[in-house]
């Protein structure tokens, strides 16, 4: 996944929580995300397993 393409999912995902939104839940309407996508994800939000 190139930076672009994360920066905007990682955006996307921050909106969604803020919303009330869980991580998980949110994780999963993205169903192209491998489990190392996921992982980059979760720590750049700061999301804790």
């Amino acid at each position: 996944m190139s930076n672009l393409v994360k920066n905007i999912v990682v955006r996307a995902i921050k909106n969604r929580m803020a919303a009330g939104e869980i991580f998980e839940a949110i994780v999963k309407s993205y169903p192209k995300l491998t489990k190392t996508e996921i992982k980059e994800i979760r720590e750049i939000i700061g999301e804790v397993e």
